[in-house]
Parts: structure tokens; C-alpha cells; sequence
């Protein structure tokens, strides 16, 4: 038979054994739910889902940005389209242009000017240039100085002056282009000074007819925008 010592001692070994048994198996269980814990997020449907809202996420992204390339290429579209047509206008209303310029002297001014048109009905502008009118007074084309500031103030001189034939606002563009030369002409020989063109290359007779075609398709364009 065992004592009593002996029969504490196996109690107190039993008591210890269940203890650390417990312990092991308390242990277990929370290593298991951590695995658990850790792959439930990576899951195939769930993980199919991120990848789901992922897909959706970059495909609006794509459609923002293909939608902004389209809506650039309208306004690019319309600024070009608003360019052509400011060009067009532009070339439409291209300003028919005779230089004179002498070489050796500045000639021009307001009163030797003031003198030479006093046959012709020619009015100087306050803002420093001539304008040719006719007898119902409407503006047939102007006269400026070509060199700055571009006008005939306070006694200024000039070797250069320019004649200018805007097709928009003559109403009656051949009789003023006729004109317009005859006055370029007059001035040369008074002033010994030559005629040139707009690019300021001697005049010839070539280039002047080619300009008198221009002015004749300016004017039956007006007359078809009349009729």
C-alpha cells in the first residue's frame, strides 16, 4: 500500500500533467484559427472579386482618359476649323498694295504731298495718313508712310510711302485700283522715285496685270454677293 506522501506526490504528477496537456492543446487551437485567419482572404472567389473591382477601377480610368483624348480632338478640331476659316477671310480680304520708294532723298511729306493731290479728291486724316475718296465720298484707298511710325506728323519725311486698296471696303474696287495707279504713277515721275510692289520688287507690267486680274475677281465676287 502507499502512504500518504506517496499518494500526494502521483496526485500532484496528474494534476501537473493535465496542466501542461491543456496547455498544448489550448496552444493547437490558436495556431489552427490563425491559419484559418490568414486564408480566408486569399480565397478564389474573393480574391476574384478584388480583382473584379480592380479590372472595373482601371477600365473607368481608360474610359476618363480615351473620353478626354476625344473630347481634346473636338476642340483641337474646332480651333483648327476656326483658324481655316480666320486664313480663308484673311486671304479674301487681301490688301492690294503699290510702294514707292526714291533712293536718295526723303521726298515725301505732309505739305509736298499736300501739294502734289490737290488735283484729286484726297483728305489728310488726323491720324496721319491720305484717303481718296470719290464724288459720293466713300473711301477708295489710302496713302501712309511706309517707313515708322507710318504716318505724316509733326513735319516728318519720308522716302517711302505706301498705297493701299482694302477690296472689303471699296465700293467700287476697279475704278479705285485704276486710280490708285494713276496717282503711284503721277507721284513717280514727280518725285523720281520707283514703283514697286507689295513685296517691294520693281513693278512690271507682268505683275501689275496679274494685280489688275485680282482687283477684276474681287469685284465680281462683291457683285455675286450682291446678287
Amino acid at each position: 500500500m502507499f502512504n500518504f506522501a506517496e499518494i500526494l506526490t502521483i496526485v500532484i504528477g496528474l494534476l501537473l500533467a493535465l496542466v501542461v496537456i491543456d496547455g498544448v492543446r489550448r496552444s493547437l487551437r490558436v495556431r489552427t484559427n490563425r491559419l484559418k485567419v490568414n486564408v480566408l482572404p486569399t480565397s478564389s472567389d474573393e480574391s476574384q472579386g478584388l480583382n473584379h473591382i480592380e479590372d472595373n477601377q482601371e477600365l473607368d480610368e481608360l474610359d476618363e482618359i480615351s473620353n478626354k483624348a476625344v473630347e481634346d480632338k473636338i476642340l483641337l478640331y474646332e480651333f483648327d476649323k476656326e483658324r481655316k476659316e480666320e486664313i480663308q477671310d484673311s486671304k479674301k480680304s487681301k490688301l492690294i498694295i503699290l510702294n514707292l520708294s526714291a533712293e536718295d532723298s526723303e521726298p515725301f511729306s505732309y505739305s509736298s504731298l499736300t501739294e502734289q493731290l490737290r488735283s484729286y479728291r484726297c483728305f489728310f486724316d488726323e491720324k496721319g495718313f491720305f484717303t481718296f475718296r470719290d464724288i459720293h465720298d466713300l473711301a477708295m484707298f489710302t496713302l501712309l508712310n511706309a517707313k515708322n511710325p507710318g504716318t505724316f506728323v509733326e513735319s516728318s519725311c519720308s522716302s517711302d510711302v505706301a498705297l493701299v486698296l482694302d477690296p472689303n471696303r471699296a465700293k467700287k474696287i476697279i475704278e479705285s485700283f485704276d486710280l490708285m495707279c494713276s496717282v503711284a504713277q503721277s507721284l513717280s515721275d514727280r518725285f523720281s522715285c520707283r514703283i514697286l510692289d507689295e513685296n517691294r520688287n520693281l513693278l512690271t507690267k507682268q505683275m501689275l496685270e496679274h494685280m489688275r486680274n485680282t482687283v477684276q475677281e474681287y469685284q465680281r465676287q462683291n457683285l455675286a454677293n450682291v446678287g
